[in-house]
């Protein structure tokens, strides 16, 4: 299962879900859902979008499937702070989702991205940059989060 599932698909699938099985009412006031709904597509829209310009302006893949294909480690702008910022920027649009639909059971959907994310995507991944960039990703790993 190792980087079989781009994580778009994923995301898209995740999304589909959620979407899917959004049955139980969130306790919250339903303004409150749309006000944080809106707040976190803006932030996950921005982490992804601006993780996929640092990979472009870097001239290497963004296809995570054949991180063996990474011409360059970028650890600069939103790579400072999080290894993985396209990843994390899917998980604020699934939660945006959550609360836009203004449903708990969306919520349950949550742990199991992360869950597949991390080990048949980013763990693989995680371990074909090694091999790539050897000491260098292991320096960047000790000063960087995976997440957050």
């Amino acid at each position: 299962m190792e980087k079989k599932v781009p994580p778009l698909l994923l995301f898209v699938i995740f999304a589909g879900l959620i979407w899917l099985t959004a049955s139980w009412p969130a306790p919250w006031p339903l303004w409150f859902s749309q006000l944080l709904a809106v707040l976190l597509m803006l932030d996950g829209t921005i982490f992804c979008g601006w993780a996929f310009w640092q990979f472009r302006r870097a001239n290497t893949t963004v296809d995570p499937r054949y991180p063996e294909r990474t011409a360059k480690l970028v650890t600069g702008g939103l790579f400072e702070f999080s290894r993985n910022p396209m990843y994390l920027g899917f998980l604020l649009l699934l939660l945006a989702l959550c609360f836009w639909l203004h449903s708990l059971s969306g919520f349950l959907w949550l742990p199991l991205f992360v869950l597949w994310l991390h080990y048949w995507q980013i763990v693989p991944e995680e371990r074909a940059l090694a091999k790539t960039f050897g000491d260098d990703w292991l320096h960047y790993c000790q000063q960087t989060r995976r997440w957050l």
